[in-house]
């Protein structure tokens, strides 16, 4: 029998009722989760997004709230290193221009410690539209064109170009150095000599001051007009614009050894040199030069000129000959508060070591305003460091403690090997021969392997100092300057040996491309090392005439000594001194650049070399 189903609009069919509860479940559930989105967007928290994530976790708004919750993470502790992974993560995300205020500085910061293109132009890749894009574009484009080789007429485009870009402001400051010269040179000068009435001997000072004035001006290849007796120079006609003033002046004075007590008195002498480029216009360059003698060893109406205690006096006394505004070219000191002791420089940076093995890499794109992008920190506080060099991607220091090789990475400089003073003895000087090291002290010459970390004994002789031409080593041994390979060393032999004494005592050797510069205590030896077999003295320079000088080096195609004297350029043919620029006693010189880098125990000060430039091709980093 059939079973009869009666339809009734009371009755709901099952089915349809599970599928409308299922519909009805899903829009609730679907409503609910927008809710929830829509609530955790506007409280915009970490909180937020963890709660969202817990109680709808498979939700399509899921991918979403991770990328916030990360955003969040990385806003409240950004880094680089975290910048990099969430952009990587969440390539399209729209979180990433709220990020750029604080990571955009830090970041160019970091592009600008690397001061490569590459560096630079990956800023640009993450940072096209910030407020440092302008900056990092003209950066990048000064990197790569190496600064355009130093051509002064190309900064000068280049600063027009791109004045937001750290190089831009010394680049204009290059240009007009180099119209400086090229407008307002001079090889004549004109004395302005004032002789004080209370002088004694006063003629016969007069006349020695001019001729020891007329014999420096001449060596130097200047015309010096001098005024007669009595003759004002506004009275002769033509007479050079340019002036040397010397003015000298000599009293009785009591000397302070202590405080409240007096010593005998001394006979004072002080003579004040100055070079001005016109009649009351600005100082070049300045110098004094002050004598002093004891009251029992001063002879009654005679000038302290010609005492027993003078020939140091007249040793010292120079002129710092200019031949125009170079002082366009100084830039002023950079006081670092720790004594200095090398120096060495590389693209637009310096690198300076203190006494106790710590170093700063300083930024120099503008020397005026420099910045120091990476600092390193020995933890043994020992003060017998000496030396500094750049080698490649490596830093070494040495000194008396031995050596330590320093590289930089992204955590900043990192000792990579150390040699201590029990293993290599003290390291006087090094030189870089192919991807090993020579290195010379109290153990004589040693061969170090970086990579291999091994040391060899190559020459047991106490050497002073070594520097490489090509496969050629040129070495000091406080005596004699040698010409070797190791090749040779290794049978115990050399190319050369020039003898010249303890009395010059060769301790330093620098070699710039064919020449080597040797100094002493002597003065300074120039020797043409082009070909090893038959190097050839081309200029020994006295102490007594270019002062005591202690380091060199060359730029652009024109070398440069430092010493007591300050910076002193020597002519083309490198046999006598062509310039003084007047920066003071230095220590050490390097090449940055187109720029010398120059230290003293205060500090560094930077000499743009551009105007007095042979060539238009940058020296290499290395060059010191």
């Amino acid at each position: 029998m059939k079973s009869i189903r009666i339809w009734s609009p009371n009755l709901v069919d099952p089915i349809r009722l599970l599928r409308s509860l299922l519909v009805f479940a899903l829009l609730s559930a679907t409503g609910c989760v927008g809710g929830a989105w829509k609530s955790a967007l506007e409280e915009d928290s970490p909180a937020g997004y963890y709660r969202f994530m817990r109680e709808h976790g498979d939700s399509k708004f899921a991918g979403e709230a991770r990328e916030r919750l990360d955003f969040h993470k990385l806003y409240r502790d950004p880094s680089l290193a975290g910048y990099t992974k969430f952009r990587r993560a969440y390539p399209d995300s729209t979180l990433l221009e709220r990020l750029y205020p604080m990571l955009e500085e830090p970041a160019f910061e970091a592009a600008r410690a690397w001061g490569t293109a590459a560096a630079y132009r990956g800023f640009l890749n993450d940072f096209a539209s910030g407020g440092y894009a302008a900056r990092a574009e003209g950066n990048a484009v000064f990197v790569e064109s190496q600064g355009f080789g130093g051509h002064s007429s190309r900064l000068a485009e280049f600063a027009v170009a791109h004045p937001e870009s750290d190089f831009a402001a010394e680049a204009a400051r290059s240009e007009l150095a180099v119209m400086a010269r090229e407008t307002g040179s001079f090889n004549r000068i004109g004395l302005v000599l004032d002789i004080s009435a209370a002088t004694p001997e006063r003629a016969r000072v007069r006349s020695a001051l001019i001729d020891r004035l007329m014999k420096l001006t001449e060596r130097m290849g200047f015309d010096l007009a001098i005024p007669p007796k009595g003759v004002s120079p506004s009275q002769i006609k033509n007479f050079p614009r340019a002036r040397l003033e010397v003015t000298h002046t000599e009293k009785s004075v009591g000397h302070e050894v202590a405080i409240g007590e007096l010593a005998r008195p001394v006979a004072l002498g002080v003579t004040r040199v100055v070079v001005r480029e016109a009649d009351k216009g600005e100082v070049i360059a300045s110098r004094e030069f002050e004598i002093r003698v004891p009251d029992k060893a001063h002879v009654r109406d005679s000038s302290v000129l010609f005492s027993a205690k003078a020939k140091k006096y007249w040793d010292e006394f120079f002129v710092p000959m200019v031949r125009w505004r170079n002082d366009h070219t100084i830039r002023p000191a950079i006081d670092l508060a720790r004594p200095v002791v090398d120096v060495d420089g590389v693209g637009d940076r310096a690198v300076v070591l203190y006494e106790d093995g710590d170093f700063d890499l300083i930024g120099l794109a503008d020397p005026l305003k420099p910045v120091t992008l990476a600092s390193y920190q020995r933890s043994e506080d020992f003060k017998k460091w000496t030396g500094i060099q750049v080698l490649g991607d490596r830093v070494a220091i040495f000194g008396e403690e031995g050596l330590e090789f320093v590289r930089f990475t992204a955590r900043g400089p990192v000792a990579e090997k150390t040699w201590t003073r029990g293993e290599i003895g003290r390291v006087l000087s090094l030189a870089p021969m192919g991807d090993r090291v020579v290195i010379v002290g109290a153990k004589g010459m040693q061969l170090l392997d970086p990579v291999e970390g091994t040391v060899r004994r190559v020459m047991r002789r106490m050497l002073t100092s070594v520097a490489s031409a090509g496969d050629t080593l040129v070495f000091a041994d406080g005596e004699s300057v040698y010409l070797s390979s190791l090749a040779l060393l290794a049978e115990n032999r050399v190319i050369a040996q020039l003898k010249l004494g303890r009395i010059f005592g060769p301790k330093s050797v620098r070699v710039l491309d064919d020449a080597a510069i040797v100094t002493g205590p002597g003065g300074v030896l120039v020797i043409d090392v082009s070909d090893p077999s038959n190097p050839k003295s081309i200029a020994k320079l006295a102490t007594q005439k270019i002062g005591q000088v202690v380091d060199a080096s060359k730029v652009r195609g024109r070398t440069f000594l430092v010493g007591e004297r300050g910076l002193q350029l020597l002519t083309r043919g490198l046999d006598r001194v062509e310039e003084t620029i007047d920066v003071g006693p230095r220590t050490r010189v390097t090449v940055m650049g187109r720029h010398l880098v120059t230290a003293n125990v205060r500090g560094i000060q930077v000499v743009d070399a551009t105007p007095w430039a042979d060539g238009a091709a940058p020296a290499p980093a290395s060059a010191r």
